[in-house]
């Protein structure tokens, strides 16, 4: 009886002869056409399989032979250590740092991963390049171009030094002064100043917070640099007024002393604001008003439409435009937060808000400790500002550390390959706060030794 093996062996062969009678016109013959060659090729590969398999064990187990460090613009970085190389006049020169290998290399360089093996016998140089330079140069996209925060650590601390809080980072979190709020600063001569509405507005005295609603607020001491940062509005100071508190003109059939402040309400809810002067009711903007009653701790007299328009009238108007009006302005509490800027660059300047972000985005610890914080892998190049057309003003690179580097030379920027086009204003007096790192050139990278 035929089995079900049989009935497979019996169909494989008659598809055999039909496979040969179509391909080679012959139905007789037992072999399946292709069978030899696609055997043959089977085992080539896997013979060429295990050819290459055997030359990666033993460069694993051997390594070495490379020539890679004889490439043109090659930058040598040893696999076991890490150790940078560069390859000049037929010896090998250990170089401290990434941007010492770029300068030396120039902007065609690349970076190579090499075996210690592959090393062992080439001539080794002394040491070359600049000591101090930043370990990475930021590429192209990241060099960032503002905005950043300049902060201040007397937010937190009632006697910090002249330094400030930079987060270089354009997306660090901040929020602005509200427009119709107003903070508290400080020189370090104990000028206070009304920061509000992108003016600063120089203090004569506690009764003008008082008037404001901020007697009891601490202002935040700022370095002279901050401060200047921000155009100064008007001295706010009470008013004086000649001859106060003598007998004066009488206003409703009474007479009142020079210095009195009379308000007159209208029936559509406005008001009319006086102070009475020697020749009669002069009139008064609502901020002089205000801190004018701060100062004379007595309430405004009210008067009726009729007293006021038979009153003797004083031909005075200096109290009227002599201040901005921040009556309706609130104290902001800092709730815990740092009084910062954020600047943007403005052409060849740069333009000042006021904001308010947290100590850990402010770069400005618990004791007052100010540092710079850059994100990972950027950087910033940028000129003191202003600048002007006739000052020859060279680069910085702010690299991801916090360090400006001087450079020197185009040379130099393009063997780094910084885009000069993101070059942007920074303060000087942002510039000269940084910790100021080695100058960056060409010339300086071949002293042996570093620099």
């Amino acid at each position: 009886m035929q089995t079900q093996r049989d009935h497979v062996h019996a169909y494989s062969f008659n598809m055999g002869r039909i496979s040969s009678a179509l391909v080679e016109g012959n139905s007789t013959n037992p072999q399946i056409p292709g069978r030899r060659p696609l055997t043959g090729l089977l085992l080539g590969v896997i013979l060429a399989v295990l050819i290459v398999a055997g030359f990666g064990v033993y460069g694993w187990i051997k390594p070495g032979g490379s020539k890679a460090y004889q490439q043109q613009g090659a930058i040598l970085v040893e696999k076991e250590s890490g150790t940078r190389y560069v390859y000049l006049n037929g010896q090998l020169h250990p170089v401290p740092n990434l941007t010492s290998a770029l300068l030396v290399q120039g902007p065609s360089a690349t970076v190579k991963l090499i075996s210690r093996e592959s090393l062992k016998h080439v001539p080794r140089g002394p040491a070359i390049g600049i000591a101090g330079a930043p370990q990475t140069v930021p590429q192209p996209a990241d060099l960032v171009r503002g905005p950043w925060l300049a902060c201040l650590p007397g937010s937190v601390v009632a006697r910090p030094g002249d330094g400030m809080g930079l987060n270089l980072n354009p997306s660090a979190p901040a929020t602005a002064l509200h427009g119709d709020s107003f903070s508290l600063a400080q020189s370090g001569d104990g000028t206070a100043y009304v920061v509000a509405r992108g003016h600063k507005y120089p203090v004569t005295g506690d009764a003008v917070l008082a008037a404001l609603g901020a007697g009891g607020a601490r202002p935040a001491v700022a370095p002279d640099a901050w401060l200047k940062w921000l155009p100064t509005g008007a001295t706010l100071s009470p008013p004086k007024i000649p001859n106060a508190g003598a007998a004066g003109p009488k206003v409703a059939g009474r007479q009142y002393p020079v210095g009195t402040l009379f308000r007159q309400r209208a029936t559509g809810g406005t008001e009319q604001l006086f102070v009475l002067r020697d020749d009669g009711l002069a009139p008064i903007d609502r901020m002089d008003f205000l801190l004018a009653t701060a100062v004379t701790h007595t309430r405004p007299v009210p008067l009726n439409a009729v007293d006021a328009v038979a009153a003797q009238r004083s031909s005075d108007r200096s109290l009227v435009g002599r201040l901005p009006d921040l009556s309706g302005l609130h104290w902001q509490h800092p709730d815990g937060g740092v009084l910062c800027v954020r600047q943007r660059p403005a052409g060849t300047s740069v333009h000042s808000q006021v904001v308010f972000t947290t100590r850990a985005n402010a770069g400005v610890s618990a004791s007052g400790r100010t540092s710079v914080l850059v994100a990972p892998g950027t950087g910033l190049l940028a000129v003191p500002a202003p600048v002007t057309r006739t000052s020859a003003q060279h680069p910085y690179l702010i690299s991801d550390n916090g360090v400006a580097y001087p450079l020197r030379g185009n040379d130099t920027i393009q063997a780094l390959r910084l885009d000069t086009s993101a070059t942007i204003p920074l303060p000087t007096a942002l510039l000269s706060s940084l910790q100021q790192g080695p100058a960056l050139s060409r010339s300086a990278v071949t002293q042996l030794g570093g620099s």
